[in-house]
């Protein structure tokens, strides 16, 4: 891709194109999932780098052999499924080992690193966002958008949903990610970037690495949301679906109303 190409990408749609860049992001910061919309020239020039600079990354990293799943040449159907299976098992067995490790950190060191507090009470807002958000896409939001694509398969429009369309519980959606990404920002700033004392002991130690492992797949699970299942199933919607005028901007998301 030239330097052309890339100045006029956003970081979501690298991140679509072109996954290798997703480390490059994680490793210098940049917000590709909540701030995909982001002009990768505007991203990287926050970070103190240059277009030129990820040109060499991306060339250095393209060396290795190609590894990953392939999102984009999926169905959404598929997409759903992997994201339930990769992404949502993992967070819910994560925050569930998180939360009791934090705490076993927090008795021990708590008087002597009182940021500990801090962190199991974000963990906890971590999960009070996160369980029941999952839980949301995997009852209303996949099956519905599973429903359109078979229904577009067999050259037929989709029932109209009881959300009225689809846009409004994927508004609800990614204002949850956003929230999501504000929480793990907190907890990298509070952690000083997941950096425990010298001192720290295995649990220590380890309580820091299951957040900073955490964070990257939380960035990677809404990467590929927001920037590419939900676009596809509003696009999909414009042709297999019913969506009600009527309904559209629901402020409940469709999730709970």
């Amino acid at each position: 891709m030239t330097v052309a190409e890339l100045n006029s990408r956003t970081i979501g749609q690298l991140a679509v194109e072109m996954p290798i860049a997703i480390r490059v992001f994680e490793a210098w910061k940049i917000d590709y999932c909540c701030g995909g919309k982001t002009p990768l020239p505007e991203a990287v020039e926050a970070a103190g780098k240059t277009v030129d600079a990820f040109m060499e990354e991306l060339a250095r990293l393209s060396v290795a052999p190609a590894q990953g799943f392939d999102w984009r040449s999926q169905t959404l159907t598929t997409i759903a499924r992997e994201i339930t299976a990769t992404y949502h098992g993992y967070t819910r067995e994560e925050l569930q080992t998180i939360d009791p490790l934090a705490t076993k950190v927090l008795s021990v060191h708590g008087e002597r690193r009182p940021e500990l507090a801090a962190v199991l009470s974000l963990i906890r807002e971590l999960a009070g966002d996160m369980i029941p958000h999952m839980l949301k896409e995997e009852q209303v939001l996949f099956p519905y958008v599973d429903q359109m694509e078979e229904a577009a398969a067999g050259h037929r429009p989709a029932v109209t949903p009881f959300f009225g369309t689809v846009k409004n519980p994927i508004r609800m959606m990614m204002l949850e990610h956003d929230r999501v990404g504000e929480l793990l920002v907190q907890l990298r700033e509070v952690t000083e970037n997941y950096t425990p004392p010298s001192s720290a002991c295995f649990s220590y130690r380890e309580l820091y690495r299951r957040l900073a492992e955490l964070e990257a797949r939380t960035h990677e699970h809404i990467h590929v949301e927001n920037n590419l299942y939900f676009p596809r199933a509003v696009a999909l919607e414009e042709t297999a679906g019913s969506p009600n005028p009527a309904v559209e901007g629901c402020g409940h998301g469709g999730c709970n109303h």
